[in-house]
């Protein structure tokens, strides 16, 4: 006993200077001036619509807001937002990175195969999850139905970044602790998972801000929570300063899990010990519990996956003859619909790519006062209930950028804004794992700091840019409250055209408006997996 005990605290001292080690991680020195300014610029576009509700949060006065804040259901609706986010976070955390072990680290009969199943959860909107999920069953509308939909929606931020995390650790540290005899459940709890640690918090709180202000997952469970009470109160009564005063609440509860996550993730560096030649790592047989992660994973895949789109094939099947013909009338808006959404989508994922890489560049390269605030500022605009930073965004535009106001244009910095967090996550994540010395090279050679990001520090970043803007366009593609507030009237996207068909319980025409969104995001799925299949390649797992 006492000799193993010893293998195990050797083992963990391989991790200990990957996990823990500043010195060699994030540079002391101060952040350039000229990538300052440009951080700067971006915090100010990003945090542009948090600035605006809180100014209409104000004018609507004291005693309006102290209305709003005291109302009866309040404290109701704000514990049941509490209890989703708290369940829904760690089982988001659990299967996410349960998944992303097995995937990576497991000999899993049929990896890639996972892998694309394992993330075509995140390609279904939440709004189509969700009616599906009540189509099967009414029971699914209360808070079970809530945790369920949530969970299935938002457990892919998890898995990717993890996913992602592992395959840029250094193998030969799990090889030296499984060398001096330790078990894989320890090498994974003494050496993987301290080095998993930002991939993994990062990944659970985007999933918890999103838990706060979900609003498109409880629209058919018939779930009351702050958010939905946030748009009920707008719809009904159009005052924008209630929804306003209502969403300075998720913003507080924001700051508080930002400062949770960094207390958590601490000040650690986890850089690769070397960034030389590529290998995979030696994977663990399954042995007899071979039958029950496969089973898990295809019930996982079965509940996230093959209910919404097992109910859209229904929807098809079940259809009146008069029904389908209205399907049928109604296929001349699906293509105008889908160009919209594509283009969309990618100019929301470039311009969010574009705000988000000097961001995660600053704060994996730099430490200093000013790093945390540019950090945390970038989060700000994910804590507002999505109506209302659009309803922020579109005053504005009213007000200071009038040629912005009912453009795709501005609908194009919307998403920007708001997915920008996923796009910090997922650089943050890689640029992290790339050991800063090669900075230092390219700098004691003439380079200067945009010319070594640009040609040392993007190449090797390549895959998390591909993880970042396939984030955001998948995302884009399942916006709803957003697209209904600031796209231009006449024009319609995919979503709209669902949820305009389903609200009026067209079914069958709702049916392949979803089916082609989903179509769109596995593509880009397919085409984030092919990414990173492009480094794994290098030194394929046999």
């Amino acid at each position: 006993m006492a000799k193993a005990a010893a293998k195990v605290r050797a083992a963990s001292l391989f991790a200990r200077p990957n996990a823990v080690r500043s010195s060699t991680g994030a540079s002391r020195r101060r952040i350039p001036r000229g990538l300052l300014a440009v951080c700067i610029g971006a915090e100010i576009l990003i945090v542009a619509p948090v600035l605006v509700t809180i100014d209409q949060a104000i004018s609507g006065g004291w005693h309006a807001a102290q209305r709003d804040l005291t109302r009866a259901a309040i404290p109701t609706l704000l514990l049941h937002t509490l209890v989703v986010a708290a369940i829904v976070t760690p089982l988001c955390g659990v299967i996410g990175l349960a998944g992303a072990w097995a995937v990576e680290r497991t000999r899993l009969a049929g990896r890639r195969i996972w892998m694309v199943l394992l993330v075509a959860p995140i390609t279904v909107p939440a709004f189509v999850t969700s009616y599906a999920w009540v189509s099967v069953s009414s029971a699914m509308q209360g808070l079970a139905g809530a945790v369920a939909v949530t969970t299935f929606t938002y457990y892919p931020l998890v898995f990717l970044i993890s996913s992602a995390a592992l395959r840029g650790l250094d193998p030969a540290l799990e090889e030296s602790a499984r060398s001096l005899g330790s078990r894989p459940w320890t090498v994974f709890r003494r050496v993987a998972l301290p080095q998993l640690r930002p991939a993994l918090l990062g990944g659970m709180l985007l999933v918890a801000l999103d838990a706060l202000v979900e609003f498109d997952a409880f629209a058919a469970l018939k779930f009351q929570t702050f958010s939905t009470d946030v748009y009920s109160q707008y719809q009904s009564s159009f005052s924008v300063s209630s929804a306003a005063v209502l969403s300075m609440l998720s913003l507080g509860l924001c700051l508080l899990l930002l400062g949770g996550e960094a207390f958590l993730r601490g000040g650690a560096s986890y850089t690769r010990v070397s960034m030389g030649a590529r290998r995979p790592p030696s994977l663990y047989p399954l042995g007899r519990t071979a039958p029950l992660v496969h089973g898990g994973l295809g019930l996982l895949a079965t509940a996230a996956v093959g209910v919404p789109v097992g109910i859209l094939v229904y929807w098809f099947t079940q259809a009146s003859s008069s029904a389908l013909a209205a399907a049928a009338a109604g296929m001349g808006y699906l293509l105008p619909a889908a160009v919209t959404s594509i283009g969309l989508g990618i100019g929301g994922a470039v311009l969010a790519l574009l705000l988000a890489l000097p961001i995660a560049y600053a704060i994996t390269r730099y430490r200093g006062r000013w790093i945390g605030a540019i950090e945390r500022g970038s989060y700000l605009s994910y804590a507002l209930p999505d109506l209302v930073g659009a309803i922020a965004l579109g005053y504005a535009a009213l007000h200071w950028v009038r040629p912005l106001y009912e453009s795709l244009a501005l609908l194009v910095v919307a998403y920007a804004i708001l997915f920008v967090p996923l796009a910090v996550v997922a650089l943050r994540t890689t640029l992290s794992q790339i050991e800063p010395r090669m900075d230092e090279c390219a700098r004691s050679l003439g380079a200067g700091t945009f010319a070594t990001a640009w040609r040392v520090t993007l190449p090797v970043a390549r895959p998390g840019l591909a993880a970042a803007g396939v984030l955001v366009f998948a995302f884009v593609l399942g916006d709803l409250s957003t697209t209904q507030v600031l796209l231009p009237p006449g024009m319609y996207t995919l979503g709209t055209q669902f949820w305009t068909n389903s609200s009026t319980v067209a079914f069958a025409a709702a049916a392949p408006y979803a089916a082609v969104l989903m179509t769109l995001a596995l593509g880009c799925t397919f085409l984030l997996m092919g990414k990173f299949g492009r480094i794994r390649a290098l030194a394929a797992p046999r």
